[in-house]
């Protein structure tokens, strides 16, 4: 999809090499001297990851994850944690020596790093993506994620909670993705992102700590600087794996002020002159790097609001969409940048006589070549499953807007018109599911439930108990299943299964206040 860009006339960078046409000069480039390093860091971050997670399995509690998503928490609830105390340093040390964290310690740049590698064991060297909409979606996704919700208690006078101290856990596991959504995050952002947008495709296009570390990047004194000795061969930019014109960069500024870099120090290594260094400079905050010029990006201006607001649409669809397991939110974020790269795609394959998506030919002089095809076919498919989530999204968020608005228990009348609403928008979702949705099962059987008992309907009752029935099978572990069913066994006189429910819910949530006040209701009223 990329198309080479002209350069730019009276350009003092001209005379160096354009890498996204050209080779670099001055013969072959050197391999990196430490991305294997690189390598053995990042295989040291995961076996970290994975004596955690066995000590959490073997005690049954343990440290709170050690992952800056944990933030939330104490935006959220007040509850300080492990990820919160990681997050906030990464930040500080980003002050002083740039975006290493990324680049040394993240897992997820190391899932990309991996599809990186595979690919160019395929023969696949992706070219990276230039967008200048694009880049601000990881502000976007973090204004979402960490500011939104602070600013609308704010707004609406809510009080923040009380900030308390909680470094253990015993529900690890409680915000992170099943095996399903695992394994479709290593498709979608590693290999998907990498081999369409480039290597680190999604650090640059959707990840919301990124925006973070990115601004405190600017500030940093410690860079990677240039000397004299340079001779603008270009080796360094021929290696980066952030996609940042090194050579461009350090010729205009003396040195990199991408934000983007991650401090992998590839293009120090490879420097057959050894202009390159990392250590003290002047940082160059407001400076414009080289990336962000738009006489280089990719798309016209028409074609960057589309991809724009595709990705928006896309990513509210695909939000908490279930495939066996439900969405979660960044994976959504990367589902919706793949659906905007293929509706452009077969725009571009519709509209104009030749098309090219990274190094495959897919038109020619208006006839589509079999990966032409193939991809015309891809995006189809894609966008059909596109259309179909946005479908089961637009009545949810339309059954979630009669639920907030929904009238008390003390106007049973209108409540009773408010709640065969709210069915009739989940059974409008439900018609448009692939797969069964429990989320959609577990709301139904609630409002069916509320209904049976305000019109004293058994056969709604029944209804309620099997669609519960039906999202607990799914769910096994959920209290908004286990909870709302055991209340149904209760109301239709079957209280020792009630009661048995509601000791699983007390087992899988220990402590839960409403289970306890539950089970005791029961079991005071239950005979003996």
């Amino acid at each position: 999809m990329t198309m080479p860009i002209s350069p730019v006339r009276n350009d003092p960078l001209d005379a160096l090499p354009r890498l996204d046409r050209h080779k670099p000069k001055n013969g072959p480039v050197a391999k990196s001297k430490v991305s294997r390093k690189r390598a053995y860091v990042l295989i040291g971050v995961h076996l970290l990851i994975a004596a955690h997670i066995v000590q959490w399995l073997a005690s049954g509690t343990t440290l709170t994850p050690v992952e800056p998503s944990e933030a939330g928490y104490l935006l959220d609830e007040g509850k300080l944690n492990a990820g919160v105390i990681l997050f906030g340093v990464a930040i500080l040390g980003t002050l002083v020596f740039g975006r290493w964290f990324c680049g040394w310690a993240c897992h997820l740049v190391a899932v990309q790093d991996l599809s990186a590698w595979l690919l160019g064991r395929m023969g696949l060297k992706p070219r990276p993506l230039r967008s200048r909409l694009l880049v601000f979606v990881p502000f976007v996704v973090a204004f979402h994620m960490f500011i939104e919700g602070p600013l609308l208690r704010w707004w609406h006078g809510v009080d923040h909670p009380p900030i308390e101290a909680a470094f253990s856990t015993s529900e690890f596991w409680e915000r992170f993705p099943g095996p399903v959504m695992a394994v479709l995050q290593f498709v979608v952002l590693g290999f998907l992102i990498v081999w369409w947008m480039g290597a680190k495709g999604f650090c640059t296009h959707g990840c919301p700590y990124g925006a973070f570390f990115a601004v405190a990047d600017r500030f940093a004194p410690m860079r990677i600087k240039v000397s004299d000795a340079c001779n603008g061969c270009g080796h360094c930019t021929s290696v980066c794996s952030s996609n940042v014109r090194v050579h461009e960069e350090v010729a205009k500024h003396k040195q990199i002020v991408d934000p983007g870099c991650m401090k992998c120090l590839d293009c120090v290594s490879v420097c057959p002159t050894d202009a390159l260094s990392f250590g003290l400079a002047m940082p160059k905050p407001f400076a414009t790097s080289q990336n962000r010029i738009a006489a280089r990006a990719d798309f016209t201006w028409p074609e960057e609001i589309a991809l724009a607001v595709i990705t928006v649409l896309a990513t509210i669809a695909f939000r908490g969409a279930w495939f066996g397991e439900h969405v979660p939110f960044l994976l959504a974020v990367g589902l919706g940048v793949v659906t905007a790269v293929f509706a452009l795609l077969l725009w571009r394959l519709v509209r104009r006589p030749n098309v090219a998506f990274q190094h495959t030919e897919l038109k020619q002089r208006h006839a589509w070549t079999p990966a032409g095809n193939f991809a015309v076919l891809a995006s189809f498919a894609w966008t059909a499953l596109f259309v179909d989530c946005a479908g089961i999204r637009w009545h949810s968020l339309a059954a979630n807007s009669i639920e907030r608005a929904m009238a008390p228990w003390s106007n049973p009348e209108q409540r009773q018109k408010d709640l065969l609403a709210y069915d009739a928008a989940l059974a409008k979702a439900e018609q448009w599911e692939l797969v069964e949705d429990p989320e959609v099962q577990r709301k139904r059987g609630l409002a069916q439930r509320d209904l049976a008992v305000l019109t004293e309907d058994p056969a709604r009752m029944a209804d309620a108990e099997m669609r519960l029935r039906r999202a607990l099978a799914a769910m096994p572990t959920s209290l908004g299943s286990l909870v709302p069913l055991a209340d149904v066994l209760h109301i239709t006189g079957r209280d020792p299964e009630a009661i048995e429910l509601l000791q699983r819910a007390d087992k899988a949530r220990p402590g839960n206040a409403e289970v306890q006040k539950r089970l005791q209701a029961i079991q005071n009223v239950s005979p003996r």
